[in-house]
């Protein structure tokens, strides 16, 4: 149904598959992106925090929100309170957690970046990292999956308004991200968009995310989650 998330897998011509994961082709070939029905917004005014008020370097942090959400300004805080970041990393970050997935059906970044305990900015953008990959990935919405393979760590939503999200969106990179996405989700719905159409793509994405993660740490107190609205909570709260 409309209400239920749809994976779509490229290669060559698309194809649709239940599970992205369980399509064979090489990693590379592939973009995966998450429509789905609009549930209600959200409305986030003040941080709430639920057994994460203080973070140190002993357990791992995943940053889980959307980029151009203060993942950069998050990355300098754990810097300075020594705790080792991994930022994106040229798209390596987004295809490590898509191949252990693919392999082992579980995340377990440690393999790949063992001198780090904090991972942020979770996307792959084709032709922002490794020349002719065409995975389209939102590690957001891969939240079920970070969660569920290292439920002891840390979790952080963080978000902002989701027009000061989309505005930070389209002017990311003087507007080639937003081109980027555009040409690449085209070619996954096999039709020509325009930027209106992506912008309600990314408003979906959006409000999927906040309500199945707000969902989560509501439901799941034992979860050492905190969301974190870069427009609202002071940074203090990171600290020990």
């Amino acid at each position: 149904s409309s209400s239920q998330c749809l994976h779509l897998l490229i290669h060559g011509e698309s194809h649709i598959s239940r599970n992205p994961l369980d399509n064979d082709t090489e990693l590379r070939d592939c973009s995966t992106i998450v429509v789905a029905k609009v549930p209600e917004a959200i409305p986030i005014r003040k941080p709430v925090s639920i057994n994460a008020s203080e973070l140190t370097a002993t357990r791992r942090i995943y940053v889980i929100g959307f980029n151009r959400c203060g993942t950069r300004s998050l990355t300098t805080a754990f810097k300075q309170a020594g705790i080792g970041c991994v930022h994106w990393d040229r798209n390596q970050l987004m295809l490590a957690i898509l191949s252990d997935l693919r392999r082992h059906g579980r995340i377990n970044l440690q393999t790949h970046y063992p001198g780090s305990n904090a991972f942020l900015d979770l996307i792959h953008v084709p032709e922002h990292g490794k020349n002719g990959d065409h995975i389209l990935c939102e590690g957001t919405l891969l939240h079920q999956h970070l969660i569920d393979s290292d439920p002891d760590a840390y979790f952080i939503l963080n978000t902002r308004s989701v027009e000061g999200w989309l505005a930070s969106r389209c002017r990311h990179l003087n507007g080639s991200f937003l081109e980027i996405y555009r040409q690449h989700l085209g070619r996954i719905k096999r039709k020509e968009l325009d930027v209106d159409d992506v912008l309600l793509e990314w408003r979906r994405m959006w409000h999927q995310a906040h309500a199945e993660i707000l969902s989560r740490f509501q439901c799941e107190p034992h979860l050492r989650s905190l969301v974190f609205d870069i427009e609202n909570t002071p940074y203090n709260i990171l600290k020990q």
